[in-house]
C-alpha cells in the first residue's frame, strides 16, 4: 500500500473516532429513566365513605409523600418504602394526587382507569420477568452443553395482587412468550458461538 492510500484511509478513521468519542461519552452519562410514579384510589371494603390510596415509583430518599384530596379536605403525609411504594388508609371518598418535594407528582387513578393501569403493570412486569428468567435459564443450560433443552417457563401464583382474571391470563401468556423467546435466544447464542 502506498503512502497516499494509507493517508486517505487514515484521516477519515481519525475524524470518525474523534466524532464518535463525545457521542459515546454522552450515551454513557445519559441518566436512566426513573420509574414512573403511579397512584391508585380504591374503595375501602365495608365502608363506602372511605378509600385507600396507594402509590409506587416514589423516591424514599426524597422524603415523605404528600397525598392531597383534590375535591375536598382529605389528605395524608406518608413515607415511601425502600421499594418506592406507599399506602394511606381511611381517607375520605374523593379524588387524590400524590407528590414529593423535588420529586414525583401524579394524579391518582380510580375506578376502571386504576384497574387498567394495574393490569398493564402486571402484564409488563411478567413479560420482563419472563425475558430475564428465560435468558438466564437458557444460558445456563447452553453453557452446560444442553443445547437441545426445551424452555420450561415457571408461572407463579401471585396472591393478593389486584389484577383481574383476564389480566392474569394475559400476564401468564406474556411471561411464557417472553420466557420462550429469551430462552431460545440464549440457547442459539451460546450453542453456536
Amino acid at each position: 500500500m502506498n503512502q497516499r492510500t494509507r493517508t486517505t484511509l487514515f484521516i477519515p478513521l481519525v475524524a470518525c473516532s474523534l466524532a464518535i468519542g463525545p457521542v459515546t461519552a454522552a450515551w454513557a452519562t445519559t441518566p436512566q429513566a426513573a420509574p414512573t410514579a403511579q397512584c391508585f384510589v380504591e374503595a375501602k371494603a365495608g365502608d363506602a365513605t372511605k378509600v385507600i390510596v396507594t402509590g409506587e415509583g416514589f423516591d424514599k430518599a426524597k422524603g415523605k409523600v404528600t397525598v392531597d384530596q383534590t375535591d375536598g379536605d382529605g389528605g395524608a403525609l406518608v413515607t415511601a418504602g425502600a421499594d418506592g411504594k406507599f399506602s394511606a388508609a381511611d381517607l375520605p371518598l374523593g379524588k387524590y394526587k400524590a407528590s414529593q418535594t423535588g420529586g414525583a407528582a401524579t394524579t391518582c387513578l380510580g375506578g376502571q382507569e386504576a384497574q387498567d393501569a394495574v393490569n398493564k403493570n402486571f402484564i409488563d412486569n411478567e413479560r420482563q420477568r419472563g425475558s430475564r428468567e428465560g435468558f438466564t435459564d437458557g444460558q445456563a443450560l447452553a453453557k452446560s452443553g444442553a443445547c437441545d433443552a426445551a424452555p420450561n417457563p415457571k408461572l407463579k401464583n401471585f396472591p393478593g395482587l389486584t389484577a383481574d382474571s383476564e389480566a392474569k391470563k394475559k400476564a401468564d401468556e406474556a411471561y411464557t412468550k417472553a420466557y420462550t423467546a429469551a430462552f431460545d435466544s440464549a440457547i442459539k447464542r451460546y450453542c453456536t458461538d
